[in-house]
C-alpha cells in the first residue's frame, strides 16, 4: 500500500529536511505541495520534483490529488487550522512544532485527534536521535540512578549577526508567540517531559540581543519536574553552536548521562556516561545517523507511516502524540508568563521585585 503524501510550506527546513525524509521513507511517495501564492508552490514544486501544487490547503483536500498524509511545515500561526482541516478531512497529520501559539489551540487539536480517530503526531523528531534513544533506555532501566537535575540546551548561531541569516517570521509576533523560547525551547522542553516525567513549575528569563528584536533571541528556564528532579534549559538562535545544537546532561543517583547532536561532531552525535567522580565511563557506540538535516525526521516519518498504515511503529513508545504537542505548549504558555519576579540583592538582603 503506496502512501500519497503533501507537504503544507515551501521554506527552508521543509526543502531541507521534510522533503528528503519523506523521500527515503519506503512505500511513500510525495505528490503534492502547498504554498503562500500559486507562484511559490509550482516554484517549489519544480525544484523538488513534485506533480501538484496549490496555493491553498482546501483546494489540495477537495482536489482529486487529496493525499493520505499531510506534512505542516509552516509557519506557526498556520499550524492549528491546517492540522484542524486536515483531521476533519479524514488526512493523517505530522505537524511541526510547535503545535499552536496557545495551550488551548494545542489541546483543541488533541481533542480533535481523538474524537476523529485520525492519525496525528507534532515534529518532535529529536526523541528520534540514537543517542537520545540510548539516554531513555539508560533512564528506563535506571542504569544512571533516580534523576536528580537535567541541564538541556538547543542553541546555534542560525540568526547571528556576523555569522547567521536575516531574521525570518520566526521572530515576528504575529507568526509566533515567542522567539527562541518556543521555536527552540520546544523541543527540549518535550525531551525534559519525556525523559524525567512531567514538568510541574517553571521560571523563566528572556533577553532581545538582536537590533530591533520583537521576541527573545535567548531564553532560560528553571524547571521543577517529578520530584526530586529538577532542571535548568538554555536555548538561543544567536550563539555559537550548530544545527541542531542540543545537549543533554542527566545527572542521576548512580551517574552522569550526557548527550550531545551537532553538526560539527564527528557522526553528528555521542552519547557517553560518567561516573560519580567526574571521569568518563564509556562512549556509547551507536547507530549512524545519516543527513543531520534530515535523519530524525525520516526516522519519525517511518515510525508515524506505520501507524498511517494500521500497523505498530517500531518505537510504538516514542512517537509523540498531540496530546505531546498540548503537554509542550502548557509548559511553554507557563514559562512566557513567568518572568515577573525577580529576588534582587541588595545590601546581602532579598527583596522581591516585579
Amino acid at each position: 500500500m503506496t502512501i500519497l503524501a503533501a507537504i503544507l510550506g515551501t521554506g527552508f527546513w521543509a526543502q531541507s529536511a521534510h522533503v528528503p525524509a519523506l523521500r527515503g521513507v519506503s512505500g511513500l511517495e510525495l505528490v503534492a505541495c502547498v504554498g503562500r501564492t500559486a507562484e511559490s508552490a509550482e516554484r517549489f514544486a519544480a525544484t523538488e520534483g513534485i506533480p501538484y501544487a496549490f496555493n491553498s490547503l482546501d483546494r489540495l483536500l477537495e482536489s482529486a490529488e487529496r493525499p493520505d498524509l499531510l506534512v505542516v511545515a509552516g509557519p506557526d500561526d498556520i499550524h492549528p487550522a491546517a492540522t484542524a482541516a486536515a483531521l476533519r478531512a479524514g488526512v493523517a497529520v505530522f505537524c511541526e512544532k510547535p503545535l499552536a501559539n496557545t495551550a488551548a489551540e494545542a489541546e483543541e487539536l488533541a481533542s480533535l485527534a481523538e474524537l476523529a480517530g485520525v492519525p496525528a503526531t507534532v515534529g518532535y523528531s529529536f526523541r528520534y536521535g540514537p543517542a537520545v534513544q540510548a539516554l531513555k533506555r539508560d533512564v528506563a532501566t535506571e542504569r544512571l540512578g533516580k534523576p536528580w537535575l537535567l541541564e538541556l540546551f538547543e542553541y546555534n548561531a542560525q540568526f547571528h549577526p556576523r555569522l547567521g541569516k536575516p531574521m525570518n517570521w520566526k521572530g515576528d509576533p504575529v507568526h509566533a508567540a515567542a522567539g527562541a523560547l518556543y521555536e527552540y525551547g520546544s523541543h527540549v522542553v518535550d525531551l525534559a517531559g519525556w525523559l524525567a516525567g512531567p514538568v510541574r513549575e517553571v521560571s523563566t528569563s528572556l533577553t532581545r540581543v538582536l537590533p530591533g528584536a520583537r521576541l527573545d533571541d535567548i531564553a532560560t528556564i528553571q524547571l521543577r519536574l517529578a520530584a526530586p528532579a529538577i532542571g535548568v534549559l538554555v536555548c538561543g538562535w544567536v550563539l555559537s553552536g550548530s544545527i541542531p545544537g542540543i545537549r543533554i546532561r542527566l545527572h542521576g543517583s548512580e551517574g552522569l548521562g550526557e548527550v550531545e547532536m551537532s553538526q560539527t561532531l564527528r557522526g553528528h552525535q555521542v552519547y557517553r556516561r560518567y561516573e560519580l567522580d567526574g571521569s568518563v565511563r564509556e562512549e556509547v557506540e551507536l547507530e549512524p545517523l545519516g543527513d543531520p538535516r534530515s535523519a530524525y525526521a525520516f526516522r519519525h516519518l517511518t515510525d508515524f507511516v506505520a501507524r498511517v498504515r494500521g500497523g505498530r511503529p517500531t518505537h510504538e513508545e516514542t512517537l509523540p502524540t498531540l496530546a505531546d504537542g498540548a503537554r509542550v505548549q502548557r509548559v511553554l504558555e507557563a514559562a512566557l508568563g513567568a518572568t515577573k519576579h525577580w529576588a534582587a540583592v541588595r545590601d546581602g538582603d532579598a527583596e522581591l521585585v516585579s
